[in-house]
């Protein structure tokens, strides 16, 4: 899966911000994961606006987690970078009008994207940064939680 670019620099500076534990300047972010300063202050806003990181200006300010690593999810994160695209593309969707078979289309859409919601909902960063810790293993690890997860649909069904 390929994400739009201002996923995967929010998710870098997250994951970036989580891994030290302490404010970083966006220079030093934007430097130590390759992402464009002046796209990456703009992206930080928009994740300030989230409430998942916060800014501190002056000297010594920069960018730090507004919650523990354990607290955010990577639904959030991407929630945060592309909620007025999906806004936009609901709204298109909804004023077209179908028979069944494309309601049925639709009904099956909106079951991968709950499912796909759900997934991401259930990884936090501490959880990711933890299988990388695992090496070899973190595939089997990421495996064990989507296999809880589902049980935890299955369950709530």
């Amino acid at each position: 899966m390929q994400f739009k670019a201002s996923t995967d620099y929010g998710m870098r500076a997250i994951l970036y911000l989580a891994a030290q534990g302490t404010t970083c300047s966006s220079k030093d972010i934007a430097q130590d994961m390759s992402i464009p300063r002046d796209y990456l202050i703009q992206l930080a806003q928009l994740l300030r606006n989230a409430g998942l990181i916060e800014a501190r200006p002056g000297k010594h300010g920069g960018y730090r987690l507004a919650k523990e690593p354990s607290d955010i999810t990577v639904l959030q994160i991407m929630k945060a970078l592309e909620e007025d695209a999906k806004a936009s593309t609901r709204a298109k969707r909804s004023s077209r009008k179908g028979g069944a078979m494309v309601q049925g289309v639709k009904q099956t859409y909106q079951l991968i994207e709950e499912s796909f919601d759900a997934y991401l909902d259930s990884l936090t960063i501490e959880m990711l940064l933890e299988s990388v810790k695992n090496g070899d293993n973190r595939r089997l690890f990421l495996a064990e939680r989507l296999e809880a997860e589902g049980k935890r649909l299955a369950e709530n069904a």
